[in-house]
């Protein structure tokens, strides 16, 4: 039904393309818009109105069309033809460029869509996250590590409070970076929340980009944009672990782990007081 109504509605031939991330896509021409369209069709509201609010306003050149259909929440954007970079593209050139994207994404959008945002203490979020991992696989080593975080929570509460705020990508990394013609470009949105600029590059340093110098010339990039200020040790780890929560919470809704062990790593990280993010 939904695929007929689209079909109908945008005057196309509609077809579903594999989406490992669990929302369904679609491809192919519409009549009505005269173009090539790549659908995005969501369940979660929120994933919908960032992917929606964010397309909007950094590229309002492909961004088409919005629809809800029963209980699908559908983005339309123009399709545009994507190739991947590649891993042995990650030199200190590509890398700087990366940062300069993510900074010119955070400096166009922060202040201007609506995105989630969650106003308490980092250390509540923190705490009614971990409730959520009650008896599931994954309770004692959650509640383990926090326990190990008490400590550092009231520091990493107020160095959140008082760190600037940017509409985070939410899932930066290089599967989301792509060239098109002769740019390079940033897609997909639905995880963009408010949060610290730190954010975006813990998932991104942690398992793509692990050289300092590297990081660095990431870091170069993106400060020739906007300035980015570092979290002091004890908000760092927290927000380690609230990533590998993220992640967690993932996997426990999609039978596909695509990010391997990356929050067991990040845990063991916290566990033996290593350095966050060495830079």
């Amino acid at each position: 039904m939904l695929l007929e109504f689209l079909n109908e509605y945008y005057e196309a031939e509609l077809e579903t393309i594999h989406d490992e991330a669990g929302n369904m896509h679609l491809q192919g021409r519409s009549r009505r818009f005269e173009r090539q369209l790549f659908v995005k069709i969501f369940k979660e509201k929120d994933k919908f109105y960032a992917e929606q609010h964010v397309n909007q306003v950094y590229c309002p050149e492909i961004y088409l069309d919005s629809v809800i259909y029963e209980d699908n929440y559908i983005v339309v954007l123009e399709d545009r033809v994507l190739e991947d970079v590649l891993s042995a593209e990650v030199d200190a050139k590509s890398v700087t460029s990366f940062g300069q994207k993510l900074a010119a994404f955070h400096e166009k959008v922060s202040g201007k869509v609506l995105v989630p945002s969650d106003e308490r203490p980092l250390s509540e979020r923190l705490a009614t996250k971990v409730a959520r991992f009650e008896k599931t696989p994954y309770q004692t080593d959650v509640t383990e590590v926090f326990t190990r975080l008490q400590k550092d929570l009231a520091a990493a509460d107020i160095d959140y409070a008082l760190l600037p705020k940017v509409v985070l990508h939410g899932d930066f990394s290089i599967r989301n970076l792509m060239h098109h013609a002769d740019e390079l470009v940033l897609i997909d949105f639905e995880r963009a929340s408010l949060g610290v600029a730190y954010e975006d590059l813990i998932k991104f340093f942690y398992n793509e980009v692990k050289e300092p110098k590297l990081r660095n010339n990431f870091l170069h990039g993106y400060r020739q944009i906007k300035e980015l200020e570092i979290p002091n040790y004890s908000l760092q780890r927290c927000l380690l672990f609230l990533c590998a929560l993220d992640i967690l919470e993932f996997h426990l809704t999609h039978t596909k782990q695509k990010f391997g062990q990356m929050a067991e790593a990040m845990f063991q990280t916290i566990k033996n007081e290593d350095a966050i993010l060495a830079l």
